[in-house]
């Protein structure tokens, strides 16, 4: 079996906690061949072949990310999409017109049976903090727009607001918001781009003070722990990026709740590997570009959730 990653830069990873770096590890110790790359190593010939660069990993490369930058200096390996069993699209967002071609170049692979994680047309189709919105019975009260004034309605009426970008993550971006606010049209005119930019806007909900929930999916079926994000004193953002703390927790039945509302619709669109997060009983994004949170689980419950998921896709 040969799987391929596609991943930013290595040295942007964070190397101890990164959750490409925990799966890539768990591949080499099933004897697993991997294999990574980034967005711009691929191609399609004039026979239509997909042709992929790449870089081979040995297990040495994993002990740090200093030998995993080691690996780029011994060549990259030129080889056609078919001779991979498995490709993982673990390219961080923004999602801009670099990863909307790679979605393009990746849909070929159908035609040569190699699986890609998660669906090209489907992380095409389903941005991450709209594609909440197929689902209304499970999600706060939202918006989507670049006006300002329909913000503004928006805001008086649920009083406490979240703002957020719909190309974002790690929390960059997001502004809470209230009618009181003296700056608010600043802040808006930030947020939208003087109303040229498109965002979201949530009801914020006070139970994030117990913990923005990522829960892990894989082929429909959650992991038993999700990792609530605990926000930092004084943020209203509980981002690990951000400060948040992580602590693991068992799933409560709202949470299945969410995640059986979700099922089909993932399993429908091969999703197969995603990160639900859930403020309280709300669904407030689905990640679906590149799902982090496995390493902290790991350690907190010992549970083997790189083990799990690379089993889940033999």
């Amino acid at each position: 079996m040969k799987y391929l990653f596609i991943i930013d830069e290595p040295e942007t990873l964070i190397f101890y906690k990164d959750t490409t770096i925990a799966l890539i590890k768990e591949c080499l110790s099933q004897g697993i061949e991997a294999h990574f790359t980034n967005i711009s190593s691929l191609s399609i010939d004039k026979k239509q072949n997909v042709i992929i660069e790449s870089y081979l990993i040995s297990k040495l490369a994993i002990n740090s990310i200093e030998e995993l930058i080691v690996e780029r200096y011994k060549g990259k390996i030129k080889n056609k999409i078919q001779y991979f069993t498995k490709i993982f699209i673990r390219k961080d967002p923004p999602f801009d017109n670099n990863y909307l071609n790679l979605t393009f170049i990746l849909e070929h692979a159908k035609n040569f049976n190699v699986e890609v994680i998660n669906d090209p047309v489907s992380i095409r189709n389903h941005n991450e903090k709209l594609s909440i919105l197929n689902f209304k019975n499970l999600i706060p009260s939202t918006i989507v727009t670049s006006e300002a004034k329909d913000i503004i309605n928006f805001i008086k009426k649920e009083e406490k607001v979240i703002l957020k970008p719909l190309d974002g993550m790690a929390g960059n971006g997001i502004f809470m918001v209230t009618p009181k606010d003296k700056n608010i049209n600043v802040i808006l005119e930030t947020a939208t781009n003087n109303g040229k930019k498109t965002i979201m806007a949530q009801k914020y909900l006070p139970e994030i003070k117990n913990g923005d929930k990522r829960i892990i999916i894989i082929n429909g079926e959650a992991i038993p722990y999700s990792l609530a994000r605990i926000p930092a004193k004084g943020e209203i953002r509980a981002n690990l990026a951000k400060g948040g703390k992580g602590k693991a927790q068992k799933l409560t039945i709202a949470d299945k709740k969410i995640v059986m509302g979700v099922k089909d619709f993932l399993i429908k669109n091969k999703l197969n590997f995603v990160g639900l997060d859930i403020i309280g009983n709300y669904l407030t994004e689905i990640n679906i570009t590149s799902p982090t949170g496995i390493v902290e689980i790991e350690e907190l419950t010992n549970f083997k959730v790189a083990e799990y998921i690379v089993n889940a896709f033999k």
